[in-house]
């Protein structure tokens, strides 16, 4: 990919970036170079005191927004030791992964 393209598409990502929630931003600041599930999230969130509780609810919604947007991927499970089922683990997207994701919504879907 030449310079320019990765420039434009970095800009992109920043000035999405702005747009974020200040939970969006709190979310991010916590994953930074960390996998975490939902509820370890919560957690850090109420440690942080960024919420008044460390319901998972206060984490959920936000999360599952920023891996729409491409913020944050999960690509592994791991049981919980709150409720001992297997729940997925969050982190921060790779620049790579921002990019391949990017370049995937100009594919057609081919039936």
């Amino acid at each position: 990919m030449n310079t320019i393209t990765y420039m434009t598409r970095y800009k992109s990502y920043e000035d999405m970036k702005e747009h974020l929630s200040e939970r969006h931003k709190q979310i991010l600041e916590i994953l930074k170079n960390k996998e975490m599930t939902t509820r370890e999230i919560a957690q850090e969130l109420y440690n942080k005191k960024f919420t008044n509780t460390a319901d998972v609810n206060n984490a959920r919604p936000r999360i599952t927004e920023l891996e729409s947007l491409g913020f944050v991927t999960s690509d592994k499970a791991k049981k919980c030791n709150i409720t001992n089922k297997e729940v997925a683990v969050y982190r921060e997207t790779t620049e790579e992964e921002k990019m391949i994701l990017e370049n995937m919504q100009h594919i057609p879907y081919i039936n």
